[in-house]
C-alpha cells in the first residue's frame, strides 16, 4: 500500500501567481511544529527561526553551485 504524502501536493503550476501563497500553506503546519519542538528543547524561538531561513538559503545556494 502506498504512503500518503506528508503533506499537501501543488495544484498550481509553479509560474502560477498562488502556487507562492499555496506553498506556504502547506509548509505552514510543519514549519510550526519544527518551532515548536525547538522551543520545547530550550531553544529561542525566534533564533530557531532566523536558523531556519539560513539553513533555507545555504540549501538553496548549494543546489545552484552543483553541491
Amino acid at each position: 500500500m502506498a504512503k500518503l504524502p506528508m503533506m499537501k501536493s501543488p495544484e498550481n503550476h509553479p509560474t502560477a501567481l498562488a502556487y507562492d501563497a499555496e506553498c506556504q500553506s502547506a509548509l505552514s503546519e510543519h514549519v510550526d511544529k519544527l518551532l515548536d519542538h525547538a522551543e520545547a528543547a530550550g531553544w529561542d524561538r525566534t533564533k530557531a527561526a532566523s536558523a531556519m531561513m539560513y539553513l533555507s538559503a545555504r540549501r538553496l545556494k548549494a543546489k545552484t553551485d552543483g553541491a
